[in-house]
């Protein structure tokens, strides 16, 4: 008497699942990275944008935009392209001490406006004008207490790549050395040219350029024109 087949898979029936299982994986894994990338690139364009009019309305009240000579002026869009030198997180911290009021640890509010000293803490000193009011923890990079698990001192701005945003007024400093010479010898307007291009040190002319590098971190030698397309940038 003949024994009934029985059925099952062969070696190349389960290798043949398994190659699909696993090109399907990778499929779904590959969707998830591009989408959680395009959600970080839209989040950094609105808060680039949050920081773009609390500059505006800094400049409504002040006359000017946030501006150091060394911190802000000394860092150029054009040749600065790792998120990760000093530049950036310098430049990134003076923006978020002007536009909040957090310049001090010891500054704050239950200080009545006695002189602060020591690094941002996360709270307005007291007295000075706040012109980003509302903005996510998740935008600082800071450092916490462990027990308290306060803020004890804010580094910088942070992009959702976990980058330090970038701001200069490189060009806004050409813009005004150029304004300052012919206003000061009126003959040489004829012969001084403004800086445009490669010369000025920055992209916005009398203003300033605020950029996250949407998460790229270059090593080795980089193309800056390659760097720049995905920035995520205000100009």
């Amino acid at each position: 008497m003949r024994k009934p087949s029985v059925s099952a898979f062969t070696l190349i029936e389960m290798l043949t699942v398994l190659a699909i299982i696993v090109i399907l994986t990778s499929m779904v894994i590959s969707v998830g990275v591009y989408v959680q990338k395009r959600s970080a690139l839209a989040r950094s364009s609105g808060e680039i944008k949050m920081l773009e009019a609390a500059c505006e309305s800094y400049k409504s009240d002040t006359g000017s935009y946030p501006r150091d000579t060394v911190k802000t002026d000394n860092i150029n869009p054009k040749v600065d392209l790792i998120p990760t030198a000093a530049k950036y997180a310098e430049s990134s911290l003076f923006l978020y001490q002007e536009l909040t009021g957090d310049k001090s640890t010891t500054g704050d509010n239950d200080l009545k406006g006695k002189p602060g000293s020591g690094p941002p803490n996360g709270i307005p000193d007291f007295g000075e004008p706040r012109y980003l009011k509302e903005f996510g923890p998740r935008i600082l990079n800071a450092v916490k207490d462990k027990v308290t698990k306060k803020i004890s001192t804010v580094n910088f701005f942070q992009d959702p790549f976990g980058f330090s945003y970038a701001y200069s007024t490189g060009a806004a400093k050409d813009e005004q050395t150029y304004q300052t010479a012919i206003l000061t010898d009126p003959s040489k307007i004829s012969s001084l040219k403004r800086p445009t291009g490669a010369a000025l040190h920055g992209f916005t002319p009398g203003s300033f350029d605020l950029w996250s590098t949407g998460g790229s971190n270059p090593t080795g030698k980089v193309t800056p024109e390659l760097e720049w397309a995905k920035w995520v940038k205000s100009w």
